[in-house]
């Protein structure tokens, strides 16, 4: 870790233990009176498809069916600028639990990807994890950027007729540069059913969110808005949040399609 990152790390360690720790209770207030979570309230769902075509330290490769959930932080009118956010559900091929990433329009700096940035198109943003997933030591960030023709807007009433058609994937570690290692399609609109998406709670195996003061901070967040929904707990302290429906997901390593059990 370079000497920069450290700093920034040491800040958000304090923001986490200081400022940082009224967050849960300031999310919780928001989340009861919205009756539903804190930030990114209302959103539009698709069914997708994720191609990862490279080995990567973070998602396996190979071709999986997901759910992708479009959404604003703030909840802003029409199509007014605002934090725009992409969820992305998939099941992995080694436990068929559910793994989610949730990615914010942000930079691609080596600082400005710690940083949510407003942006008034969907298909003009870059998209990133905020703060890096830890694997073998190392430190990883996810991000997306739209691919194909430019939709216009930041509206999430005209998303269910001019979305985004889809988004290359890339990975970066502590330098930036990032390359590309997939792509994300979405395809059908469904109907909103309620599905919430937690990386605190579904991270890919044997890999984890790290423990940043950034992380620290986002996941009393987390924890504020799932108390003030009623929402379930991680593990540990009430049963695991399991509303995902199965999906169908090809193995590379053994070429067959596998349906993940129901529970």
């Amino acid at each position: 870790m370079n000497r920069g990152t450290a700093n920034l790390v040491d800040a958000g360690k304090w923001l986490a233990s200081g400022p940082g720790s009224g967050l849960s209770a300031l999310f919780f207030a928001m989340a009861r009176a919205r009756h539903a979570p804190a930030v990114h309230p209302r959103g539009v769902t698709f069914s997708a498809r994720l191609t990862v075509s490279v080995r990567t330290p973070l998602i396996a490769q190979g071709n999986y069916l997901a759910t992708v959930r479009l959404s604003k932080g703030a909840g802003t009118p029409k199509r007014w600028p605002d934090v725009l956010g992409l969820a992305l559900r998939f099941h992995s091929f080694d436990t068929a639990e559910p793994c989610d990433f949730l990615f914010s329009s942000a930079g691609d700096g080596q600082w400005t990807r710690w940083l949510p940035v407003p942006a008034g198109d969907w298909s003009a943003a870059s998209y990133g994890t905020l703060a890096p997933y830890e694997s073998a030591g190392l430190w990883w960030w996810l991000m997306l950027r739209p691919s194909g023709p430019s939709v216009g807007h930041a509206s999430i009433q005209e998303l269910g007729h001019a979305a985004p058609p889809g988004f290359a994937l890339r990975i970066s570690g502590e330098s930036a540069d990032s390359h590309q290692i997939g792509e994300l399609s979405l395809h059908k609109h469904l109907a909103e059913t309620g599905l919430v998406f937690d990386p605190a709670l579904n991270h890919p195996p044997q890999q984890s969110r790290r423990r940043t003061g950034c992380a620290s901070c986002r996941e009393r967040a987390y924890t504020g808005s799932r108390r003030g929904r009623n929402a379930p707990s991680p593990p540990g302290a009430e049963p695991h949040l399991r509303d995902a429906a199965p999906y169908l997901y090809t193995n590379p390593r053994t070429e067959r399609s596998v349906e993940p059990k129901e529970t």
